[in-house]
């Protein structure tokens, strides 16, 4: 099974795979970035990351 990449793409307002979408420059993000986020109470980007999932990662780096 073939696995590839996956990001944001405003023009299907979803994630998809990248190798759909050659010409398109995603969404980016990084790593560092969202766990500073995350660290500091942050909600990321709704495009990267669910609120929902963002709170539960949230409570748990608190402890």
């Amino acid at each position: 099974m073939k696995v590839g990449f996956a990001a944001f793409y405003e023009s299907v307002g979803r994630v998809d795979l990248v190798e759909k979408h050659p010409n398109e420059k995603p969404v980016s993000i990084s790593g560092r970035q969202i766990r500073e986020e995350l660290l500091a109470g942050k909600l990321p980007d709704e495009r990267i990351m669910r609120p929902e999932t963002a709170k539960i990662l949230i409570e748990k780096m608190k402890k």
